[in-house]
């Protein structure tokens, strides 16, 4: 078994058998058995959206990176769910920034609230994993967010591969995720079955090693989340 992020071999295999391991050299916490799994999960699984305290979580992390969202009118979000923390976005940019935003859209399947189509229209969708999206897409942007979809990607460095060249030059890529140094990271790989890749800030760094960012923030929360701001020099 070798780590997806170091490519070490020297892994702890943290309950016997269950296939979540954590590598020794990094530090990272992955699932090994990530070749049968597929994304198709996400689409027969669409309880996280629907669930009330989905929108109180979506204020929180807003209320974190309010003041790291930069200027430029150019976002996505990828894995944007119903477009909850799009729309608190949107009215910052345009009642506070006093921006008019060009906002785009991403999820495996458009699940997109109607009330929102006023600010994402159906050709700012971008409907499909990432790793599809790859020489697919001219555009580029210069607010970037990942929240709560980092853990989920199969493989997170070719994701980021394709995420800097969608990203303009002094753009900004800002992540929520799961905090590998938590006490309970552990659990969260077992408790879900689409957790693939829970990071701590030295796995973090080492993923980012190949790419042309400048990382202008990371904090770990006290409640298991970890907080990124990167800017592509």
């Amino acid at each position: 078994m070798k780590c997806p992020i170091c490519k070490g071999s020297h892994v702890i295999d943290l309950v016997y058998h269950q296939e979540v391991y954590r590598c020794i050299t990094c530090d990272h916490l992955f699932r090994g058995n990530t070749d049968t799994f597929t994304y198709d999960f996400y689409q027969k699984h669409d309880y996280w959206y629907k669930d009330p305290i989905w929108r109180i979580f979506q204020k929180t992390y807003f209320a974190f990176f309010e003041q790291f969202i930069g200027r430029d009118p150019d976002v996505i979000e990828y894995g944007a769910a119903n477009g909850d923390f799009l729309h608190l976005v949107w009215m910052h940019m345009t009642q506070v920034m006093q921006i008019k935003p060009n906002i785009y859209y991403n999820e495996l399947i458009d699940i997109a609230s109607p009330d929102f189509e006023c600010f994402i229209p159906l050709d700012h969708r971008w409907i499909g994993p990432i790793e599809d999206l790859d020489g697919l897409v001219k555009n580029k942007f210069g607010n970037v967010f990942l929240i709560e979809v980092l853990e989920h990607f199969k493989d997170p460095q070719l994701c980021m591969d394709i995420i800097e060249r969608q990203t303009k030059n002094g753009g900004r890529i800002l992540i929520a995720t799961d905090n590998g140094e938590h006490l309970n990271a552990a659990n969260m790989m077992f408790q879900h079955q689409e957790h693939l890749n829970i990071f701590t800030q030295k796995s973090f760094e080492w993923m980012i090693k190949p790419f042309n960012f400048d990382m202008l923030l990371y904090w770990s929360s006290p409640v298991g989340k970890s907080y990124i701001v990167l800017e592509k020099k």
